[in-house]
């Protein structure tokens, strides 16, 4: 057997779990909760950990840590290790295995709790615990191991990250009947008359108010400006304005009650509604590497 990492002076599993923890909590006081014995063991394990690997692994920021280049790289080897020993510890014992995802809220709502059925029967032994995160933060922190999966509405740089398309959004201006009262309205006409709830910025929001400029449209009434598609549905449900929506997510928007305007007319991109996952961690866990596959096939659209 090779001289083992574990024969290095200034290395032990018990540092590799500290330094995590500083990575995860983002402090050094933050991990220790409080408790000044423990601070000073942190800091003193991050030391040994430096010396060790002969490189810096954090640096100062106000209160906090941040961690360098070589400090995230340990800390996402150390929570790819350390999944996969929690992995083999839950099969051991009959229990069932912990796995993250991270999402923005409206792909729970739409795509992954609709399938939760499909997914208990195809993972049994697999307890999912769901985030709430933006597109900003979660390709990052799946890159870093913080979580098993993310889902993006965009395609992300490849890197360590292992990448599935799942489907495109087609969007649609949707509006209670009751606001239209039987008109036969063109989109450019429901964008006239109706008060709308339109994305605060961003793509979806430049495409609108481009095409109302095309269209020499007056200035729109704007009801609700929002940053979730959550809030939009809201809006929509309760009958006060019309709604700018991806189609999938209009189940609950009965035809009988409800009119809809694709926005086909409108230049955008459609970026792809994507599955991501860490390459490392599933080299590590073949539960992540089996429920990717699983994934891939149950939650496509």
């Amino acid at each position: 057997m090779k001289a083992s990492i574990l024969s290095r002076q200034g290395f032990s599993l018990d540092r590799l779990a500290g330094f995590c923890a500083v990575a995860d909590a983002g402090s050094i006081v933050g991990a220790a909760r409080g408790d000044a014995v423990r601070q000073s063991l942190l800091s003193r394990q991050i030391r040994e950990l430096e010396e060790c690997f002969a490189t810096e692994l954090v640096r100062r920021q106000g209160r906090g840590l941040v961690l360098t280049d070589a400090g995230r790289e340990l800390a996402a080897i150390g929570r790819s290790q350390f999944a996969a020993l929690d992995d083999f510890a839950a099969l051991s014992g009959q229990k069932p295995l912990s796995i993250s995802m991270a999402a923005p809220e409206s792909a729970y709502q739409w795509i992954v709790l609709p399938r939760l059925a499909a997914l208990k029967a195809a993972a049994p032994r697999t307890t999912l615990v769901i985030h709430h995160e933006d597109n900003a933060a979660i390709a990052a922190r799946v890159q870093e191991g913080i979580y098993d999966f993310g889902f993006l509405r965009k395609t992300p740089a490849k890197g360590e990250t292992a990448i599935a398309e799942l489907g495109h959004f087609d969007y649609v201006l949707a509006a209670p009947r009751s606001l239209v009262r039987g008109r036969e309205w063109s989109l450019a006409e429901a964008l006239r008359h109706l008060p709308l709830a339109l994305p605060v910025a961003g793509a979806m929001r430049d495409a609108v108010e481009a095409y109302a400029s095309k269209m020499a449209l007056p200035p729109l009434t704007v009801l609700l400006d929002y940053t979730s598609y959550i809030h939009a549905t809201a809006a929509l449900r309760s009958g006060a304005c019309a709604a700018v929506l991806p189609s999938i997510g209009l189940g609950e928007f009965p035809a009988d009650r409800f009119m809809t305007w694709p926005l086909s007319p409108l230049k955008m991109e459609r970026p792809p509604f994507s599955l991501i996952w860490n390459q490392r961690n599933a080299s590590v866990r073949p539960a992540v590497a089996a429920l990717a596959e699983v994934m891939r096939e149950v939650l496509s659209f």
